[in-house]
């Protein structure tokens, strides 16, 4: 059976295996932008979400009986909620982990009044456009980015 709760930031520590492992699939999934993800670390990527208060940020981990599965990191800023970064580990997809944990920081954002719902998606990640896609949210622009 799976778990879902919130976590404060000061617990974030919690997820690192999963960031990493999500790391890991964009790098070795990306086409052109290999090294970014490579150059990527945990405590840079955390330390960023240090500057929201208490109510700006939600952090939701995934848990069965074998451990964290799954997490979801979201931010509100001026009225605007952000999906930053979630991972369902491979084994654990397809079960609607994630699903959950969208819709949870879906319904968070809109208790807080959020006017615009958004998320950052690799263009490359095909399987993550669609998943999005079928959560009701659409490409509104493409950030192209030189190698």
């Amino acid at each position: 059976m799976i778990e879902m709760f919130d976590i404060s930031y000061g617990e974030v520590e919690v997820i690192k295996d999963l960031w990493e492992k999500n790391r890991l699939y964009h790098e070795n999934t990306s086409e052109h932008f290999k090294d970014l993800y490579r150059c990527m670390n945990f405590e840079e990527r955390i330390k960023a979400f240090s500057v929201f208060s208490e109510e700006a940020i939600k952090i939701t981990v995934a848990k069965s009986n074998d451990g964290y599965v799954g997490y979801c990191i979201s931010t509100i800023t001026d009225g605007k909620g952000e999906l930053q970064s979630i991972h369902v580990v491979r084994a654990e997809r397809g079960n609607g982990i994630g699903k959950q944990l969208v819709i949870k920081h879906i319904d968070w954002m809109k208790e807080h009044n959020c006017q615009v719902i958004g998320v950052t998606v690799s263009q490359e990640n095909e399987s993550t456009i669609a998943f999005y896609r079928n959560l009701g949210f659409f490409p509104n622009t493409l950030y192209m980015q030189q190698k």
